[in-house]
C-alpha cells in the first residue's frame, strides 16, 4: 500500500489530525494567553504538543497490541496497516523534533521536558502496578491524566519571562479537563459495548458514570468562572447547563445517539473552555 495512503488511514482511525489539532491548539493557545507572549511561541508549542500527544499514541498501540489483537483486530495495527516496529521508528523521530526544539528554542524548558519524559515512562510502564490498575480504572485515570499539567506546565517555559506567571489554576483547569475527556470518549450505550473493551459506563454503569462526568464538567465551570471572572459568568452557566443537559439525556433514553451527544458535547466544551481564556485579552 502506498506509504501517504497507509499513514492517512492510520490517523484516520486511531489519530485524527484535524481533531487532535484543535485540541491541542486550544491547549497551547491558553498558555500563550495566559503568558501574554509571542505568536511565534504558540505555533512552537503546538509543535511539541502534537508531538508529545502523538509519542502517547504510540505508546498505547505498544501497551495495547494483545489486546487489540484479541478482541479489536479490525485495528491498523493488529490488522498489520501499520507495524510496531515503524510506529518505534516514529516515535524516535519525534523525541529527537521535542528535545531539538526544546535546545535550541527554549533552553529553560529542557528541565521541564525531562520530568514530563520520566512521569510519561513510568506512566506507560502502567506505574508498576499495572495489574492492580487494571482492576480500579479511576485510579488509573487519576494517575495517567497528571501527564496534562506536566505537559501546560513545559508549554508555560515557552512563554513564561523572568517574572514568571501564576499558572496553578490553567494547571487545575489542564487536568480536571483531561479528565473529561478520557471519561467522554468512553461513553457507550449497552448495545454500543465491545467485549474486552473498558468504557466507564461498563465499569461503572450509566448512572454513576454519568454522576462522575458532571462533577468533573461542574469543576470544570468552577475554574473556568474563576480564571474569567464574574464578567462572563451567565456565558459559562449557560453552555454548562447545556452540556449537563446532554447529560441527563443520555441517562434517561441510553441510546447511541445521545451516548455520541455526550461526547460531542464535552469537546466542544473543554475546547470552549480553553479557548475563552482568550478573553483575558480583551
Amino acid at each position: 500500500m502506498d506509504f501517504i495512503k497507509k499513514w492517512y488511514i492510520y490517523q484516520k482511525e486511531r489519530f485524527p489530525v484535524v481533531m487532535y489539532g484543535i485540541y491541542i491548539l486550544a491547549i497551547a493557545f491558553a498558555v500563550f494567553v495566559y503568558g501574554k507572549y509571542q505568536v511565534v511561541n504558540l505555533i512552537i508549542m503546538f509543535v511539541v504538543a502534537f508531538l508529545q500527544f502523538f509519542m502517547v499514541r504510540i505508546i498505547d498501540e505498544f501497551k495495547d497490541y494483545e489486546e487489540d489483537c484479541k478482541y479489536r483486530p479490525y485495528r491498523p495495527v493488529p490488522r498489520g496497516l501499520i507495524t510496531l516496529k515503524e510506529l518505534k521508528v516514529v516515535f524516535i523521530i519525534c523525541a529527537i523534533l521535542q528535545v531539538a526544539i526544546t535546545f535550541f528554542i527554549n533552553p529553560k524548558g529542557i528541565l521541564a521536558l525531562l520530568i514530563m519524559w520520566v512521569f510519561f515512562a513510568i506512566m506507560s510502564k502502567g506505574f508498576f502496578i499495572k495489574n492492580f490498575l487494571d482492576k480500579h480504572i479511576l485510579c488509573e485515570v487519576f494517575l495517567d491524566e497528571l501527564l496534562m499539567p506536566l505537559l501546560v506546565l513545559y508549554l508555560s517555559t515557552f512563554v513564561c519571562k523572568s517574572g514568571g506567571f501564576n499558572i496553578i489554576k490553567l494547571l487545575i483547569l489542564s487536568y480536571i479537563v483531561s479528565w473529561i475527556v478520557e471519561i467522554a470518549r468512553k461513553v457507550r450505550s449497552r448495545e454500543d459495548e465491545e467485549e474486552g473493551v473498558k468504557t466507564y459506563t461498563k465499569v461503572l454503569g450509566i448512572k454513576k458514570a454519568m454522576i462522575l462526568l458532571t462533577l468533573l464538567e461542574t469543576a470544570l465551570m468552577i475554574i473556568q468562572t474563576s480564571i474569567l471572572g464574574q464578567a462572563y459568568l451567565p456565558l459559562t452557566i449557560g453552555i454548562y447547563i447545556a452540556v449537563i443537559l446532554i447529560n441527563v439525556l443520555f441517562a434517561i433514553e441510553k441510546t447511541k445517539k445521545t451516548a455520541k451527544l455526550v461526547e460531542l458535547s464535552a469537546n466542544i466544551y473543554i475546547l470552549l473552555a480553553y479557548f475563552s481564556i482568550g478573553l483575558l485579552i480583551i
